[in-house]
């Protein structure tokens, strides 16, 4: 049994990197940016109004009140058509450039319109009042984005600005999934005697996708040594290859010896984390041609717990992050945050423990409420958490107030912290 620092070493090392590829910028979300970006204009482009009001020399305006001449009006887009002089002032709209003679801006909300042609300024103003100077946020030339940075909405919005229409990303990794046990059907039967539904084939389908992955499902396949050996032979052609269940030690638990007769080195076969500990990860590394044609020369094989929180809880850890290193991704670990416990934690199993957590902000701190739980099997007290309270092995209890590392989950943002 290997620590999971360890194992996450050993998983990253062995993640191969993926082709480039070149996608337009409408489908790039989601994906990890391989190259440096540099911004061909500055911004702002020019010196700009920060509000709507009137442009004016701020040597006009350092008492007031007073009274100038509208000499006319710019709106963004629009290209200023005169200078300001003296007593002299321009209506501007927000975004709009600031016309030549101008330093300053004064805010609608503190004039007056006196009469046609003529405003009343109600506030004193200083020079660079309410503009945004050329340049003051990015110069032409200057590094926006850098290579690794997985693509976001705001990410999408600052390479549309810089006029990126393509862009180099890491290749997308394509992972077959296969869930095995003769006690699992499919969601849409509704489970009779010793049968269940499998939520962990559709769980880690969902979780690759989320990493960014290419998903096919090869479906539910019963404790049968031959039909598994038919979907992993299926599944290696794929860049990762992600089984749930028959890793552990019973009768029934094929997993290993069925990849062992494929050439499947097999790397690690057991993990010291609660929940997970039975978790095996190898690699099918192809020296020549294949029976069949594998899309690549490398496959990575992880045989994941049954228990569904197990399953969940190993893949967000591992295979989220060779799927993320695989596409060239600088970060592939979850964010950790430490956190007060609101509650006592409890970790007896001699493992690193990942306890199901609420976190939230409180009285500007940042607490913890432990999600009660059946175990790795309570699947429904793993998705009521947005976070896993971390338990080294030694720390065999923590007590209310005392502080833990916590990992952020996917939902963080989306969960309700509460008050």
């Amino acid at each position: 049994m290997i620590s999971v620092d360890r194992a996450l070493e050993i998983v990253l090392e062995h993640a191969p990197p993926l082709p480039t590829e070149e996608v337009p910028l409408a489908e790039a979300l989601g994906r990890v940016l391989l190259e440096d970006v540099a911004s061909d204009v500055d911004f702002p482009p020019f010196d700009r109004s920060a509000m709507d009001g009137f442009a004016l020399r701020s040597a006009d305006a350092a008492k007031a009140p007073l009274t100038l001449s509208v000499v006319g009006q710019v709106r963004a887009g629009q290209w200023p058509e005169r200078s300001v002089g003296a007593g002299e002032a321009v209506e501007i709209m927000t975004g709009a450039p600031l016309p030549p003679g101008a330093d300053a801006v004064q805010q609608v909300e503190k004039t007056r319109r006196i009469e046609a042609g003529r405003v009343e300024i109600l506030a004193a103003v200083e020079s660079g009042q309410n503009v945004a100077p050329r340049a003051s946020e990015v110069r032409a030339g200057d590094i926006v984005l850098t290579r690794g940075e997985r693509i976001d909405p705001a990410t999408v919005a600052v390479l549309a600005a810089v006029g990126k229409a393509k862009l180099v990303v890491g290749g997308r990794p394509t992972v077959s999934v296969v869930v095995t046990g003769d006690e699992l059907v499919d969601v849409a039967l509704k489970p009779e005697h010793a049968h269940i539904r499998n939520s962990n084939g559709y769980a880690a389908e969902a979780q690759a996708r989320e990493a960014g992955a290419s998903v096919s499902s090869l479906g539910i396949v019963p404790d049968d040594r031959k039909r598994i050996a038919r979907m992993v032979e299926e599944g290696l052609q794929d860049d990762v290859l992600v089984l749930s269940g028959g890793v552990s030690e019973g009768v029934f638990d094929l997993v290993e010896d069925v990849l062992a007769g494929f050439g499947v080195e097999i790397l690690f076969e057991k993990v010291a984390i609660k929940p997970g500990a039975p978790l095996v990860f190898g690699r099918l590394v192809r020296p020549g041609p294949a029976a069949k044609p594998a899309r690549r020369g490398t496959t990575l094989v992880f045989g994941l717990p049954g228990n569904p929180v197990s399953a969940q809880v190993t893949f967000d850890l591992f295979v989220r992050a060779a799927l993320l290193r695989m596409q060239g991704a600088r970060v592939v670990r979850r964010p950790e945050l430490e956190v007060e416990l609101l509650g006592r934690a409890r970790n007896r199993s001699g493992r690193r423990a990942h306890l199901p957590a609420r976190v939230r902000f409180s009285g500007g701190r940042l607490v913890a409420d432990l999600v009660p739980s059946r175990g790795s099997a309570d699947l429904v007290a793993h998705a009521r958490a947005n976070a896993l309270v971390v338990l080294e092995a030694a720390r065999t209890e923590a007590a209310p107030g005392e502080r833990a590392p916590a990992l952020l989950l996917g939902n963080f943002l989306e969960r309700d912290h509460g008050a």
